[in-house]
């Protein structure tokens, strides 16, 4: 999303996409792929995002101020998205195999709302 949105760039993996898309019924996503597969997806990825975001913050973008603002805003976006998982992925370890929840990292831009942890970079 980062790379299309500040860079119009393609996804990695076409034919990921559906799989990734969550508003889709996950009946039409298609199946799994391979472990090893996924891996590299995530970390073609997160190079480009760093590539990106790097590139933004070094000002060798196009209006470099305004793409810092939208990149502010997408990796936040991303951040919770990404907290969202976690709190999922806490909630089944705690609820089904009986592991202690980690405690909350500290941060005055932490915050649990709707019991999720939301980074809100404003306050």
């Amino acid at each position: 999303m980062i790379s299309n949105l500040t860079a119009a760039e393609p996804s990695p993996d076409p034919a990921l996409d559906a799989l990734m898309d969550s508003a889709l019924h996950e009946q039409f996503r298609g199946a799994l792929p391979t472990v090893r597969r996924l891996t590299a997806f995530r970390e073609t990825v997160a190079e480009s995002v760093h590539a990106r975001i790097g590139a933004i913050a070094a000002g060798k973008v196009s209006a470099p101020s305004q793409m810092t603002i939208v990149a502010a805003h997408l990796l936040t976006a991303l951040i919770n998205h990404e907290y969202q998982h976690d709190q999922w992925i806490s909630e089944v370890r705690s609820d089904n195999l009986g592991h202690a929840l980690p405690p909350d990292p500290k941060s005055d831009s932490l915050h649990r709302i709707d019991g999720y942890l939301v980074l809100n970079p404003r306050t």
